[in-house]
């Protein structure tokens, strides 16, 4: 193999590299947003709906099937902090500040969606 050759695959790899990188950078930037709303349902009914973007800390105190769940948002991100539930799954999500991962007490019936007014869902 020549130099020449050994140099233009190098050029290739490293431009296509660097395609990549760009590419996932927009990807992700598209991705996020800053209208985040969570919604809070008990039994499919939404009885909360928070604006995330706000940033604000704040608690909740949500009655659901079986007893009441303890909600706190900050920093953009909400978490179910203390539930009467069994297994406690609820609580050890923690905070959650992704449009695509749901907090679920299904021993109290509550659902927890994050929506983002401003999603752009693009897939590879």
């Amino acid at each position: 193999m020549n130099k020449k050759t050994l140099r233009n695959d190098l050029i290739l790899i490293l431009s296509l590299i660097t395609v990549a990188a760009v590419s996932l950078a927009l990807v992700l930037s598209l991705r996020k947003t800053n209208n985040l709303i969570a919604k809070i349902s008990v039994q499919n009914n939404v009885v909360e709906t928070i604006d995330l973007s706000k940033k604000e800390e704040h608690d909740y105190f949500i009655k659901g099937l079986n007893g009441e769940l303890h909600v706190h948002t900050k920093d953009g991100a909400i978490a179910i902090v203390e539930s009467n539930c069994p297994h406690q799954d609820c609580v050890k999500m923690g905070y959650v500040h992704e449009t695509n991962k749901p907090i679920i007490c299904a021993y109290n019936a509550v659902y927890i969606a994050i929506e983002g007014a401003s999603n752009v869902d693009v897939e590879i």
